[in-house]
């Protein structure tokens, strides 16, 4: 057994210490060592492991294995060595604002609702945390202010080894029974918690907490939460967003949302306006179209709903086959064929073959695209057209 010092657990402002090295071995491309005492702090509860560096030589992964804390490195470095550790700043404290703001989160959504965090995991890019009851957005918001609150007043974080014997009279949160010294993380007004990750010492270094989303999940919720530098960033990307989305509408970013509103209710005078006279080029194209023919129509502009409507319409003034083709973007076209009573399952068969097509559909209506040139379907169609059974 290789018994590390962790000395994250003493100073976790600490980046940098001396160590020496007590155990190496071979990690698939990588090797595996084992220090006298660490910064480095080990992936667990749901918080991912430091990164950094020892003598110049990158900590990629810090792992604990039965009981002994694992460095994963990019290059060996010999037993007895004493090495220069440095702890990725900028990584670690990001980790423990999630991690700080998580506590605080979760600590007044148990005081004021009564739930419990059954799950919580840091990712790359937000937080996410299971809450074992559905709560409304309202009661998530008062939750989110008042987690800021104990943020500004910059309070004290206490993290501590606590004995069994004290434990008896301890009110904390825990995910799961625990035996032996439990290492108790206590916020004033907030939180009181059994933890073994990484912490700020004070409240205020947490910055921000922000809920993003709430989703069902068993029973309870799943929040999507980012905290600190993770918050602002956010923030910065949603305000480029909405600036943008402004200028489009001509509206300052505040209200993007008001001119997105009237945009979509012009967008949606437009549709009518043009299902309207849609309709009303069908009837138009409909009416020269003569028992005896199979009509061959190819129309830009039309999706496959509204190239379905126009095939279905023709079928009604002919018992012919009927066709309809729309030119795709980057070539080709998109077709819908049908036949009232008829079945076209052969022909559309023979024609997907023929012209390096796909689709297909009932034996009345099939619909696909054609990798080939018009002068190539005209032809097709006007060879087989009256290939098919009724």
């Amino acid at each position: 057994m290789h018994n590390t010092q962790p000395l994250y657990y003493y100073n976790s402002l600490q980046t940098s210490f001396s160590a020496v090295v007590t155990a190496l071995r071979p990690c698939d491309d990588h090797w595996q060592l084992t220090l006298d005492n660490t910064a480095f702090y080990p992936e667990g509860g749901g918080q991912p492991a430091d990164h950094g560096t020892l003598n110049g030589i990158s900590v990629i992964d810090v792992q604990t294995q039965q009981g002994e804390i694992w460095h994963t490195v990019t290059s060996p470095i010999p037993v007895g060595t004493v090495v220069q550790g440095e702890v990725e700043w900028n990584r670690r404290l990001d980790l423990m604002q999630q991690h700080t703001g998580e506590h605080i989160l979760s600590g007044l959504l148990h005081r004021m609702f009564s739930t419990e965090n059954v799950g919580f995991h840091i990712g790359q890019e937000f937080v996410t945390m299971d809450i074992n009851a559905p709560l409304t957005w309202q009661q998530l918001m008062q939750a989110e202010w008042a987690a800021n609150n104990v943020v500004w007043q910059n309070v004290a974080v206490d993290c501590k080894i606590v004995p069994p014997q004290q434990l008896q009279t301890l009110q904390y949160r825990s995910k799961k029974a625990i035996e032996g010294d439990v290492r108790i993380v206590t916020i004033p007004n907030a939180d009181c918690c059994a933890c073994c990750g990484t912490h700020l010492p004070f409240t205020g270094m947490v910055g921000q907490i922000k809920i993003l989303d709430a989703q069902r999940y068993k029973g309870g919720i799943r929040l999507t939460v980012v905290c600190g530098g993770r918050a602002l960033t956010d923030y910065n990307i949603k305000r480029d967003q909405l600036a943008k989305i402004g200028a489009a509408v001509s509206m300052p970013h505040n209200r993007a949302a008001d001119g997105v509103e009237t945009l979509q209710q012009q967008l949606d005078q437009l549709k009518a306006q043009l299902a309207t006279t849609r309709n009303l080029w069908f009837d138009a194209l409909c009416a020269t179209v003569s028992p005896d023919e199979s009509p061959f129509v190819v129309a830009d502009g039309l999706d496959g709903e509204a190239m379905r409507t126009l095939c279905l319409r023709l079928c009604q003034h002919t018992p012919r086959p009927c066709a309809v083709l729309c030119p795709k973007d980057g070539g080709g076209f998109a077709y819908a064929v049908g036949q009232t009573d008829g079945n076209l399952t052969e022909l559309v068969r023979d024609m997907n073959t023929a012209l390096h097509g796909k689709g297909g559909g009932k034996p009345f209506l099939c619909m696909g695209s054609l990798q080939a040139e018009i002068e190539q379907i005209k032809e097709f169609w006007n060879e087989r057209k009256d290939d098919t059974t009724q």
